[in-house]
Parts: structure tokens; C-alpha cells; sequence
């Protein structure tokens, strides 16, 4: 990889991990920049880099599923495909403590919008798969700068169902990258594990349906171990992050908050144990269907 570009992919990391982008005051403080094109990696939250770089993220991604994954009572499979059309968003250099109804709309900085697809295929009763490609294209708001995206991941879940309550070992591999209409191009890979657990509770009876809480632990690892330009002269390691989250939901209906639904509402942290990353982000679905 070429010396200007291994730069650029170092620093664009912080985008990977965090959705964002750096605007134009940013970039004249720390060259080269981050690189936007890596804004759908997580999802909807805030996230903080170091003492100098924090963003806001929204990302929405409609769906459409076809089919249901499982075996029928002859042993035949049935695999369940979907579609969805990503949106992201991203407000950058905002106050960590900032809230969303004081983000100043005069930050946004990136907009870009892709098509992803997956298939879940069960393997056995216990055991599935998960291929996913993905592919988007934006651009920085007010700029030239334009880039094409993607996305490629395996997900494996194994699941548990003892008598109290439901978990699962999810694992999760790939790479993503970019290539930029002008000079640029780039791509990191990843791997992760999650423990993810459900138990019944009895709270919220007057709202329908029995109540559930999720929460799960997560590890993901970046092998390609990037360096992340904090200050002039200044580098951080990013070789992974920890992530710890916790969500309410139904079991026999979703959450519905107006025209949406969502499988659960939670909360999960993330926090490197190489670097300052730090980030707060919303659960909408199970690790095994991000």
C-alpha cells in the first residue's frame, strides 16, 4: 500500500469506528484527514475519538425480508433473504455531552446511502450463517469530495435455550473499504465475537406481551492494527475495542414509537483497550442482524 494512502487508511479508522467525518476546520488541524466513506460502519450514537474529535451519527436502513429461516417438520430448509437501503448521517465535532436536540443542523457534514444484502441460512437447529454485501455512495455536504463504499461479512451464531433464559455466541468477520473519486482508496478488516443473553421479565404488563431483556458483551478486533493520528506528531494504536450494551423488548411483537418498530431500544458502550475510542450507541436488533 502506497505511503499516502496507508496514512489516510490510518486516520480513517476513527471514521470506521465512529461514523464519522472531520469538516473542513478539522482538517486543516491534522493532516490527512479522516476519510468518510467509512461512516455506516456502527450505528446510530455518539462517539468520541479524543479531546479534539467527537461526532453524532444517524443511520436508518429500511428493510424488506422475504421468506423465514428455519426447517420445516420434514427436515427441509428455509432461508430467509434481506434487503435494505442504508441512510447515514454525520454531524462531527460535537460536545461529547451534547444530546440530539441541541445538535446545531448547520454541522452536518457527510450524507450517503447504499444497498445492502444478506441471507440468513440455517446450518442446524442450533447453528446459522449470515452473508452480507454492501455497497453506498456519498459524499461531504458542500464539497467535491465523493466516494464509493463496501462491505463484504460472514456472521456465524451458535445458540443456547436453557430453561431460564436464551443466549448465543455470535462471530462476525470482513473488511470494509473505499474508493474515491479523486485520488484514495482504501479498506481494513475486522473480526469480532459477542455473548448475547434474553431473559424474560415481568415488567411493563400493561403494555402487551411479555416483556424481554437483552444485553450482551462484545469483542472486535482490527488485525491490520491502524494508527490513529490524535495531534501533530501524536499516534494512538487501534487494534480493538470492548462493547457492552443492554436493550428492552417484546417477544411476540416489536417496539412501536409512531410509523417505526424495532425489534428492542437499548444502550450499548464501547471503550478501546488500545487507544481513547470511546462511544455510546442505540440497539435496535440483535448482533447477529446489525
Amino acid at each position: 500500500m502506497h505511503k499516502t494512502n496507508r496514512k489516510r487508511g490510518a486516520f480513517a479508522i476513527w471514521t470506521a469506528l465512529c461514523l464519522a467525518c472531520v469538516p473542513a476546520r478539522a482538517q486543516e488541524l491534522f493532516e490527512p484527514s479522516i476519510h468518510w466513506a467509512y461512516a455506516s460502519y456502527f450505528g446510530t450514537g455518539w462517539y468520541k475519538l479524543n479531546d479534539r474529535q467527537s461526532a453524532f451519527i444517524f443511520k436508518t436502513a429500511p428493510r424488506w425480508t422475504i421468506g423465514e429461516s428455519g426447517f420445516d417438520d420434514d427436515g427441509g430448509r428455509s432461508i430467509q433473504y434481506t434487503l435494505r437501503l442504508p441512510l447515514t448521517i454525520g454531524l462531527s465535532q460535537l460536545s461529547f455531552d451534547d444530546i440530539p436536540g441541541s445538535v446545531d443542523p448547520g454541522n452536518l457534514a457527510t450524507l450517503s446511502a447504499g444497498i445492502s444484502f444478506d441471507a440468513d441460512v440455517p446450518v442446524t437447529e442450533r447453528f446459522s450463517v449470515r452473508p452480507n454485501v454492501e455497497v453506498g455512495y456519498g459524499g461531504v455536504i458542500g464539497e467535491d469530495d465523493r466516494a464509493w463504499s463496501y462491505r463484504a461479512s460472514m456472521r456465524g451464531r451458535f445458540a443456547f435455550e436453557p430453561e431460564r433464559f436464551d443466549w448465543a455466541l455470535i462471530f462476525d468477520g470482513g473488511f470494509v473499504g473505499y474508493d474515491a473519486s479523486g485520488p484514495g482508496r482504501d479498506r481494513f478488516s475486522f473480526a469480532s465475537i459477542a455473548a448475547e443473553f434474553t431473559h424474560p421479565v415481568q415488567w411493563f404488563r400493561s403494555s402487551g406481551g411479555q416483556s424481554l431483556f437483552h444485553w450482551h458483551i462484545k469483542h472486535a478486533s482490527f488485525p491490520d492494527r491502524v494508527r490513529v493520528e490524535k495531534g501533530p506528531g501524536e499516534f494512538d494504536v487501534l487494534r480493538d475495542y470492548w462493547e457492552a450494551g443492554a436493550a428492552i423488548g417484546r417477544r411476540d411483537e416489536p417496539i412501536r414509537l409512531w410509523f417505526l418498530r424495532f425489534d428492542r431500544l437499548g444502550l450499548a458502550y464501547s471503550a478501546s483497550s488500545s487507544s481513547q475510542l470511546r462511544g455510546v450507541r442505540l440497539v435496535f436488533r440483535s448482533q447477529y442482524e446489525l
